[in-house]
C-alpha cells in the first residue's frame, strides 16, 4: 500500500512533468529573478497583481526537479491570494 512519501512524490513528479503556470507574463506585471550558483538553479516570477490580488502568476527559467516542481505549486498556490497572504 502505498505511503504519504508515494504520495509526496507523485506529486512532484506531476508538477515537474507537467509545469503549472509557466511562460512570462508582459508588464506592467511584476517581475523577479532568483538564482543559486552552488545547483545551477534560475527561476523567474512574473506576477500580475491588481486591488491587492494575485490575478495571474508565471514562471520560467531552469533547475533540478524539486525547484521546478516546488515553483508550480508555488504558483498554483498564490493565484487568487492577496497580496498580504502571499
Amino acid at each position: 500500500m502505498p505511503g504519504i512519501e508515494d504520495l509526496y512524490r507523485e506529486i512532484i513528479l506531476d508538477h515537474y512533468r507537467t509545469p503549472r503556470n509557466r511562460g512570462e507574463l508582459a508588464p506592467p506585471a511584476v517581475y523577479s529573478e532568483g538564482n543559486n550558483p552552488l545547483c545551477g538553479d534560475d527561476i523567474r516570477i512574473y506576477l500580475d497583481v491588481a486591488d491587492g490580488v494575485v490575478r495571474d502568476v508565471k514562471f520560467s527559467g531552469q533547475g533540478c526537479s524539486i525547484s521546478q516542481s516546488s515553483t508550480s505549486m508555488m504558483t498554483v498556490a498564490v493565484k487568487g491570494k492577496t497580496v498580504a497572504e502571499v
